[in-house]
Protein backbone atom coordinates (compact mmCIF):
# COMPACT_ATOMS: atom_id res chain seq x y z
CA UNK A 1 0.00 0.00 0.00
CA UNK A 2 1.23 3.50 -0.75
CA UNK A 3 2.71 5.23 2.30
CA UNK A 4 0.58 8.30 1.56
CA UNK A 5 -2.66 6.32 1.82
CA UNK A 6 -1.45 4.64 5.02
CA UNK A 7 -0.90 8.10 6.53
CA UNK A 8 -4.30 9.34 5.36
CA UNK A 9 -5.98 6.25 6.85
CA UNK A 10 -4.17 6.86 10.14
CA UNK A 11 -5.45 10.43 10.10
CA UNK A 12 -8.96 9.09 9.50
CA UNK A 13 -8.61 6.86 12.57
CA UNK A 14 -7.44 9.85 14.60
CA UNK A 15 -10.35 11.99 13.44
CA UNK A 16 -12.77 9.13 14.11
CA UNK A 17 -11.48 8.98 17.67
CA UNK A 18 -12.26 12.68 18.06
CA UNK A 19 -15.72 12.17 16.62
CA UNK A 20 -16.21 9.42 19.21
CA UNK A 21 -15.29 11.91 21.94
CA UNK A 22 -17.76 14.40 20.43
CA UNK A 23 -20.42 11.66 20.45
CA UNK A 24 -19.85 11.36 24.21
CA UNK A 25 -20.42 15.09 24.59
CA UNK A 26 -23.62 14.83 22.56
CA UNK A 27 -24.74 11.94 24.79
CA UNK A 28 -24.09 14.11 27.89
CA UNK A 29 -26.26 16.80 26.36
CA UNK A 30 -29.04 14.35 25.49
CA UNK A 31 -29.08 13.15 29.10
CA UNK A 32 -29.59 16.74 30.24
CA UNK A 33 -25.99 17.41 31.29
CA UNK A 34 -23.86 20.28 30.05
CA UNK A 35 -21.26 19.26 27.46
CA UNK A 36 -17.64 19.96 28.30
CA UNK A 37 -17.14 22.96 26.06
CA UNK A 38 -13.37 22.84 26.53
CA UNK A 39 -13.38 19.42 24.87
CA UNK A 40 -15.81 20.60 22.18
CA UNK A 41 -13.64 23.65 21.52
CA UNK A 42 -10.54 21.43 21.37
CA UNK A 43 -12.13 19.14 18.79
CA UNK A 44 -13.27 22.08 16.69
CA UNK A 45 -9.82 23.69 16.98
CA UNK A 46 -8.21 20.46 15.85
CA UNK A 47 -10.50 20.14 12.81
CA UNK A 48 -9.75 23.76 11.90
CA UNK A 49 -6.01 23.35 12.46
CA UNK A 50 -5.23 20.01 10.89
CA UNK A 51 -7.83 18.36 8.62
CA UNK A 52 -8.83 21.61 6.91
CA UNK A 53 -5.26 22.84 6.46
CA UNK A 54 -3.32 19.61 5.86
CA UNK A 55 -5.40 16.43 5.52
CA UNK A 56 -7.92 17.55 2.88
CA UNK A 57 -5.32 19.36 0.76
CA UNK A 58 -3.33 16.09 0.64
CA UNK A 59 -6.38 14.28 -0.72
CA UNK A 60 -7.00 17.12 -3.16
CA UNK A 61 -3.43 16.72 -4.50
CA UNK A 62 -4.09 13.02 -5.04
CA UNK A 63 -7.26 13.83 -6.99
CA UNK A 64 -5.26 16.25 -9.14
CA UNK A 65 -2.74 13.49 -9.87
CA UNK A 66 -5.60 11.10 -10.64
CA UNK A 67 -6.88 13.60 -13.23
CA UNK A 68 -3.68 13.08 -15.21
CA UNK A 69 -3.46 9.34 -14.73
CA UNK A 70 -7.14 8.34 -15.00
CA UNK A 71 -9.38 11.31 -15.89
CA UNK A 72 -12.56 9.22 -16.05
CA UNK A 73 -11.99 7.91 -12.52
CA UNK A 74 -11.06 11.37 -11.28
CA UNK A 75 -14.34 12.74 -12.62
CA UNK A 76 -16.19 10.38 -10.28
CA UNK A 77 -14.20 11.80 -7.34
CA UNK A 78 -14.67 15.50 -8.14
CA UNK A 79 -17.36 15.82 -5.47
CA UNK A 80 -14.60 15.45 -2.88
CA UNK A 81 -13.40 19.00 -3.56
CA UNK A 82 -16.88 20.29 -2.83
CA UNK A 83 -17.20 18.06 0.23
CA UNK A 84 -13.90 19.33 1.60
CA UNK A 85 -15.13 22.90 1.19
CA UNK A 86 -18.45 21.98 2.83
CA UNK A 87 -16.66 20.31 5.76
CA UNK A 88 -14.48 23.39 6.28
CA UNK A 89 -17.55 25.64 6.18
CA UNK A 90 -19.44 23.36 8.61
CA UNK A 91 -16.46 23.34 11.00
CA UNK A 92 -16.18 27.13 10.90
CA UNK A 93 -19.94 27.45 11.50
CA UNK A 94 -19.77 25.03 14.42
CA UNK A 95 -16.76 26.92 15.82
CA UNK A 96 -18.58 30.25 15.58
CA UNK A 97 -21.72 28.85 17.22
CA UNK A 98 -19.73 27.12 19.97
CA UNK A 99 -17.68 30.23 20.74
CA UNK A 100 -20.81 32.37 20.74
CA UNK A 101 -22.52 30.04 23.22
CA UNK A 102 -19.43 29.82 25.41
CA UNK A 103 -19.26 33.61 25.58
CA UNK A 104 -22.92 33.72 26.67
CA UNK A 105 -23.10 30.62 28.91
CA UNK A 106 -26.55 31.53 30.28
CA UNK A 107 -28.00 30.43 26.96
CA UNK A 108 -25.82 27.34 26.59
CA UNK A 109 -26.37 24.57 25.99
CA UNK A 110 -29.57 24.56 24.01
CA UNK A 111 -30.83 22.82 20.91
CA UNK A 112 -28.04 24.25 18.74
CA UNK A 113 -25.51 21.96 20.32
CA UNK A 114 -27.32 18.66 19.75
CA UNK A 115 -28.24 19.26 16.14
CA UNK A 116 -25.10 21.07 15.00
CA UNK A 117 -22.74 18.69 16.82
CA UNK A 118 -24.58 15.67 15.38
CA UNK A 119 -24.44 17.16 11.88
CA UNK A 120 -20.72 17.84 12.31
CA UNK A 121 -20.05 14.25 13.46
CA UNK A 122 -22.31 12.55 10.91
CA UNK A 123 -21.04 14.59 7.96
CA UNK A 124 -17.40 13.91 8.82
CA UNK A 125 -18.06 10.19 9.34
CA UNK A 126 -19.91 9.83 6.02
CA UNK A 127 -17.17 11.68 4.19
CA UNK A 128 -14.39 9.49 5.60
CA UNK A 129 -16.41 6.32 4.89
CA UNK A 130 -16.79 7.39 1.26
CA UNK A 131 -13.07 7.99 0.99
CA UNK A 132 -12.24 4.62 2.56
CA UNK A 133 -14.73 2.71 0.40
CA UNK A 134 -14.42 4.54 -2.93
CA UNK A 135 -11.53 6.99 -3.10
CA UNK A 136 -8.63 4.99 -1.67
CA UNK A 137 -9.32 1.85 -3.73
CA UNK A 138 -9.51 3.92 -6.93
CA UNK A 139 -6.26 5.79 -6.32
CA UNK A 140 -4.41 2.68 -5.17
CA UNK A 141 -5.45 0.93 -8.36
CA UNK A 142 -4.82 3.88 -10.67
CA UNK A 143 -1.67 5.67 -9.55
CA UNK A 144 1.84 4.40 -10.24
CA UNK A 145 4.83 4.07 -7.92
CA UNK A 146 6.26 7.23 -9.52
CA UNK A 147 3.02 9.07 -8.77
CA UNK A 148 3.16 7.98 -5.12
CA UNK A 149 6.83 8.93 -4.79
CA UNK A 150 6.14 12.43 -6.11
CA UNK A 151 2.99 12.78 -4.00
CA UNK A 152 4.80 11.67 -0.87
CA UNK A 153 7.22 14.56 -1.19
CA UNK A 154 4.31 16.98 -1.63
CA UNK A 155 1.98 15.73 1.11
CA UNK A 156 4.29 14.94 4.01
CA UNK A 157 4.14 18.46 5.48
CA UNK A 158 2.20 19.62 8.48
CA UNK A 159 2.74 18.60 12.06
CA UNK A 160 -0.29 17.13 13.74
CA UNK A 161 -0.83 19.20 16.92
CA UNK A 162 -2.66 16.41 18.75
CA UNK A 163 -1.59 13.06 17.31
CA UNK A 164 1.93 14.06 16.25
CA UNK A 165 5.12 13.43 18.16
CA UNK A 166 4.30 16.19 20.64
CA UNK A 167 0.91 17.37 21.92
CA UNK A 168 0.69 21.14 21.63
CA UNK A 169 -0.31 23.08 24.74
CA UNK A 170 -3.86 23.95 23.79
CA UNK A 171 -4.63 20.30 22.96
CA UNK A 172 -3.65 18.73 26.30
CA UNK A 173 -7.22 18.64 27.70
CA UNK A 174 -8.46 17.01 24.51
CA UNK A 175 -5.59 14.52 24.64
CA UNK A 176 -6.63 13.61 28.20
CA UNK A 177 -10.25 13.14 27.08
CA UNK A 178 -9.07 10.74 24.38
CA UNK A 179 -7.05 8.78 26.91
CA UNK A 180 -10.13 8.59 29.16
CA UNK A 181 -12.16 7.22 26.25
CA UNK A 182 -9.48 4.62 25.49
CA UNK A 183 -9.36 3.58 29.17
CA UNK A 184 -13.15 3.27 29.28
CA UNK A 185 -13.12 1.15 26.12
CA UNK A 186 -10.33 -1.05 27.54
CA UNK A 187 -12.22 -1.61 30.79
CA UNK A 188 -15.33 -2.70 28.84
CA UNK A 189 -13.27 -5.29 26.99
CA UNK A 190 -11.94 -6.90 30.18
CA UNK A 191 -15.37 -7.95 31.43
Amino acid sequence: MAEVVRILRKEHMDMTMLLDVMDRQIAHFQRGATPNFNIVRGIISYFLAYPDLYHHPKEDMIIQRLRTRAPEKAAAMESMFTEHQHLAQLTRHFATAAVDKMVRPIEAPNEWFGSLASTFVDTNRRHMEMEEERFFPVVLESLTEEDWAELKADVMGGTDPLFGSKVEGNFHALHDAILDLERADASKQTF
